[in-house]
């Protein structure tokens, strides 16, 4: 996350990133962020929208409470739930490592991954964004306007998690490309 300084307001983020979207996917695709402002931490969630429909959610609180589960269970398989035990503090601690980054390739992020990721996502190249290791960063990407019909129906997104498959699928939709004569890799 960018320091203080470089950070912008939400409403400017929303809008730099859906202009860069396609002119096909501009404003049936939206991303939406709130915080609970009166909540005890004040976060909140995220998602995304096509045509008005919700198709994925994220949020710290989802974060922490998948992040607790999966690590309280990965440590109780390994016997190692104790972290005052000098000799069980690695294995905890790897335990919780293991399930970040398990979470991490999912997809599943706090709200303050969130907003970096869309920071990131500003200054990335058409290619740097395709090959990010931010799921939420490659999906979008099926959206952004630099990644041209002619790529777009040569790539094979197949190996992809099904939430960027599910994005290129709409993506070519929209561009009325049929998804058969996806052929080969691009990057």
């Amino acid at each position: 996350m960018p320091p203080d300084s470089l950070r912008m307001r939400w409403s400017k983020l929303k809008q730099r990133i859906e202009a860069g979207f396609a002119d096909s996917a501009k404003g049936r695709v939206e991303i939406w962020s709130t915080r609970y402002r009166k909540s005890h931490d004040q976060e909140g969630e995220a998602w995304i929208t096509i045509d008005g429909q919700r198709v994925y959610s994220m949020g710290s609180l989802t974060y922490l409470v998948e992040w607790y589960e999966r690590s309280s269970d990965l440590q109780e398989k390994r016997g190692c739930l104790d972290f005052r035990d000098c000799e069980k503090i690695d294995g905890y601690r790897d335990a919780q490592m293991e399930v970040a980054k398990q979470l991490h390739d999912e997809g599943v992020m706090s709200l303050g991954e969130f907003n970096g990721a869309l920071f990131d996502y500003l200054n990335m190249s058409v290619n740097e964004i395709l090959s990010s290791d931010q799921m939420i960063v490659r999906a979008l990407g099926m959206f952004d306007r630099r990644l041209g019909k002619r790529r777009l129906s040569l790539m094979n997104v197949s190996d992809e998690p099904e939430l960027i498959q599910g994005f290129y699928r709409v993506r070519c939709a929209f561009e009325g490309i049929s998804i058969r004569s996806a052929s080969r890799q691009t990057s």
